[in-house]
């Protein structure tokens, strides 16, 4: 356990911000000349608690994130694995004792892959003095049992699991791109609305997203034009399942023309016609609709126009997060996806009975590899976490999806 010497007066802090994607926590005792020794604030109990829970806090970050349960999540991904779909043909004949085989087994394979990504930390001393957590922490010697009675360092480890469930949720997931043909940042080009960029700041690689609404002019950068740019360093991590929908449907993959949600009626129309798209044997097992909150929105309020004569409360009528399409007979339903952003695309696959998660969209992670790890460095003032995870994500059987056309 560390020890700070002071005069005379403990002064000490506790702080948790988030700035620019470094979470830096720290704790300060003042030195002086004078030695005065007692104990201060105990910040080697972050340390512990990462190092004893580190599985806890993997599982909990992959439990935790909301597309986890919304697709199926394959565990234990070491690299990559193929996702195999057997199709069986016709081949039952009348009888005759004439032996008539006939090949009808095909296997089609569509590969998950994983890579990792990694997260690290920066934990300072000095930066914990005189912050908003402070009154919270015992005077005088008992100040580092004060520490542990506010359970801080399970605290910090909930809020940075958090806030990585947050970037692989709303960034990687959907939004995830390819970044090994991302091109370097020139100065002396222009960049179209949405194309991705690597651009070095402060000695670190970064992507960036040109969302200037047009076309960049020469020398505008991320940092001389920064309200054109966004860091999507996040999106360069892995590609997302909105990247294999673009290549679907670069490939010839045909999208059921659902028409735009503008209104309650609108939605109805959209939802019920992207089902009865399905193929029948997916339509009578049940089919989930993953859309955005506004569409999802859109749909509620056509459902109380639908349904106000003949029932009390829409809300009755959803279960697992599933809101029921009408003029489905109950097999088909629509949940709101936070991963989807600000997407409007409307996705369909077979849903697994008795649950709200689809089974055709996947992420693979090595969940069970000593590669999911929060390593630790002590230093003289810091300490420096690093936390790595892998992750991948698939469609695995195109015939088994349908798309909206609205994006």
């Amino acid at each position: 356990m560390k020890k700070l010497l002071a005069l005379s007066v403990l002064v000490f802090g506790v702080a948790l911000t988030a700035v620019s994607g470094v979470v830096p926590l720290f704790l300060f005792a003042p030195m002086s000349m004078s030695t005065l020794l007692f104990n201060a604030v105990d910040v080697t109990a972050i340390t512990a608690y990462a190092d004893e829970h580190k599985r806890p806090l993997i599982a909990t970050l992959v439990n935790g994130l909301d597309i986890a349960k919304d697709i199926l999540v394959i565990p234990n991904v070491k690299n990559k694995i193929q996702l195999s779909k057997l199709s069986v043909g016709n081949g039952f004949r009348p009888y005759s004792s004439t032996t008539e085989f006939k090949k009808s087994l095909t296997f089609t394979d569509r590969e998950l892959s994983t890579k990792t990504g990694k997260r690290e930390l920066l934990i300072d001393v000095k930066d914990f003095k005189n912050k908003h957590l402070a009154w919270r922490t015992s005077p005088g010697n008992r100040a580092s049992k004060g520490f542990k009675d506010m359970d801080f360092a399970p605290f910090v480890w909930d809020q940075v699991i958090k806030g990585l469930q947050r970037e692989i949720n709303d960034e990687t997931a959907y939004f995830g791109f390819d970044s090994s043909a991302t091109p370097t940042f020139n100065p002396a080009a222009t960049y179209t609305t949405l194309l991705y960029v690597k651009f070095t700041q402060n000695s670190v690689v970064e992507y960036f997203q040109n969302v200037s609404g047009g076309t960049t002019t020469a020398g505008e950068s991320p940092d001389t034009a920064p309200a054109k740019w966004n860091n999507v360093t996040a999106r360069a991590v892995v590609p997302g399942i909105k990247s294999y929908i673009d290549a679907a449907i670069t490939g010839g993959f045909a999208v059921t023309t659902t028409g735009a949600i503008t209104s309650n009626s609108t939605a109805i129309a959209a939802f019920k016609k992207l089902f009865r798209s399905m193929p029948v044997a997916y339509q009578n097992n049940g089919v989930v609709i993953n859309c955005s909150f506004t569409d999802a929105q859109w749909l509620i309020d056509g459902m109380e126009d639908v349904t106000k004569y003949t029932m009390a409360e829409v809300g009755e009528m959803i279960q697992n997060g599933l809101i029921p399409i009408p003029g489905t007979n109950y097999k088909g339903w629509a949940k709101p996806a936070t991963w989807l952003g600000t997407s409007r695309r409307l996705i369909a696959q077979p849903l697994a009975p008795g649950t709200g998660m689809g089974t055709n969209l996947v992420m693979g992670t090595d969940l069970l590899s000593d590669a999911n790890d929060i390593k630790q460095i002590p230093a003289l003032w810091n300490e420096e976490f690093g936390i790595s995870l892998d992750l991948g994500f698939q469609i695995q059987d195109l015939d088994a999806l349908r798309l909206g056309d609205q994006a």
